[in-house]
């Protein structure tokens, strides 16, 4: 019999309790607390385990050693000594406004300091609060801060009027660790996002930020090795019962599963909650790390800054760019990467700096996002685009364009006029992001000798090339292909080739002319 997988096991005490199956990360726990004054902050996306992570350093500096037996920390050198232990769970404080987040750190706070045997005064600042927890905590011995998503409250309220009121209660909050400095045994914070104007980084002068660092970057998630030892006869079991061949059960789990990667040399990770969804769920194929919770957040930051998520996806990105961002000024390669729905693809040196090229981590992450980005721009719900991608998969393998044109006007006329710019790259890219949803090879914009074709599909038995144009006619783009060769890169495959020039209407905000030409 397997052990049992657990996706909802949030403490390690509960987790080996429960016998649950645990992949020995310990390692990397003991190069943080054999320091003797660590203080660290990682990032990492929603469901990798940083909730799982905080249990365990809490445990370790609580000196319960007989929770780890049998794996690897047991048996390295550490003296196990019981610390005051200060856990704070940002999550649980409610965040609507600054008075109910105010209060809801204070409640936070208080018990804490229950559960470590003081009692506190009536403070109701809990700035103040969290302050005099320490000052008390330290006559115990030198205190541990362990604090897990800390950005919630600035995640939640992003957009709304009193953000810069959130912000300072978290600075105010915040302000101690670094005022407790001598008093302090070892730090850790943990979050999705690092926002560059939380007063924890700017004052911090000793804080390490280990969300990049090589030696920390399969901390969270399972590499390939860790999954053939741990899930390898699972997936073997699986194949056989799936009656397909084992490597290629394995390549295909690897393509929907595997994939972050939080350091460019290191290597690349599964995200631990959809591969135990995947187990617990039979082997089925599914988006379980978006069916996990809302990533609203992120499509409301594109549309409000009217960010190209195609633009982000294929432009190289500075290294500075990608360590933090402003709260007022997103930008949207840092808050895709952190939030785990890019991933670091390769570095190139440029002038001796690194410039990162980004990618989606996986297939799961690609569709889901996806269609998501599209349902967001569109203001349509999932279903009715699902509905959509499937009549367009039916129109182009019957290389029914005229269905293709019908489906993409309608779409286009239901995205609300806010959410449309007049630029002809803005509906360039609204029909590149449903394209893309197909099933078919797409690319956009792409180079050749000669100029660049705007969208190429090659499907199956057709290679249909695209031009688009705004308040020009539609002959005008077919002129463009043929004038500058765009079909000769595709000549070679052998397959009938269609020209498709678009004509968007500036007045009309749709396609007003869809003129097709098949090329002899």
């Amino acid at each position: 019999m397997y052990q049992p997988i657990t996706t909802s096991a949030y403490t390690f005490e509960n987790t080996i309790s429960g016998n649950y199956l645990y992949v020995d990360k310990t390692d990397y726990f003991h190069q943080l607390v054999r320091e003797q004054n660590g203080i660290f902050f990682l990032s990492r996306p929603r469901r990798f385990g940083k909730s799982l992570s905080v249990s365990i350093l809490k445990n370790i500096f609580k000196g319960n050693k007989e929770l780890f037996k049998g794996l690897k920390l047991y048996d390295m050198p550490y003296d196990w000594k019981q610390f005051p232990v200060i856990n704070l769970n940002i999550s649980q404080a409610p965040c609507e406004s600054a008075e109910i987040l105010n209060r809801g750190l204070c409640a936070i706070v208080r018990n804490n300091a229950k559960e470590i045997g003081i009692e506190l005064t009536g403070e109701t600042h809990s700035g103040l609060l969290f302050g005099e927890l320490i000052n008390m905590a330290k006559d115990l011995g030198k205190v541990v801060i362990l604090i897990d998503e800390y950005d919630k409250p600035l995640v939640e309220n992003i957009y709304a009027p009193h953000i810069e009121e959130i912000s300072q209660v978290l600075e105010n909050f915040y302000i101690n660790i670094k005022a407790s400095d001598e008093h302090l045994r070892f730090v850790f914070m943990t979050g999705v996002t690092k926002f560059s104007k939380v007063s924890v980084f700017s004052k911090l002068n000793n804080l390490r930020d280990i969300t990049m660092s090589e030696a920390f970057a399969t901390m969270y998630g399972y590499t390939q090795e860790e999954v053939e030892h741990y899930f390898g006869n699972r997936i073997d079991a699986l194949a056989d019962k799936n009656k397909v061949d084992r490597i290629e059960y394995r390549e295909k789990i690897q393509k929907w599963y595997n994939g972050f990667r939080f350091h460019e040399d290191a290597q690349t990770v599964y995200n631990p909650v959809s591969l135990g969804m995947f187990f617990n769920e039979g082997g089925r194929f599914s988006n379980f790390w978006f069916s996990t919770g809302s990533p609203s957040f992120i499509f409301e930051v594109l549309k409000r800054q009217n960010i190209d998520f195609f633009d982000t996806l294929f432009r190289p990105v500075d290294s500075v760019i990608l360590d933090s961002f402003d709260v007022a000024n997103m930008h949207p390669a840092a808050l895709l990467l952190q939030t785990g729905y890019l991933t670091i693809d390769r570095v190139e040196m440029l002038m001796d700096e690194p410039v990162y090229y980004l990618r989606f981590p996986n297939m799961e992450i690609e569709t889901a996002f996806e269609k998501h980005l599209v349902s967001s721009i569109a203001e349509r719900s999932l279903d009715v685009v699902t509905s959509e991608i499937k009549q367009l998969q039916k129109a182009l393998v019957t290389n029914h364009t005229k269905d293709i044109e019908r489906i993409l006007i309608s779409h286009i006329a239901a995205i609300p006029y806010t959410n449309r710019s007049n630029m002809e790259e803005n509906y360039q890219n609204i029909i590149y992001s449903v394209f893309r949803l197909l099933g078919a090879e797409i690319h956009n914009e792409v180079h050749i000798n000669n100029g660049r074709i705007d969208t190429v599909i090659v499907n199956r038995d057709h290679i249909y090339i695209f031009e688009f144009k705004m308040n020009q006619p539609a002959k005008d783009a077919i002129a463009q292909i043929k004038e500058k060769g765009y079909a000769m890169p595709y000549l070679s495959d052998g397959k009938p080739i269609t020209l498709i020039g678009i004509n968007f209407s500036k007045k009309k905000r749709n396609i007003v002319e869809w003129l097709e030409e098949e090329l002899v």
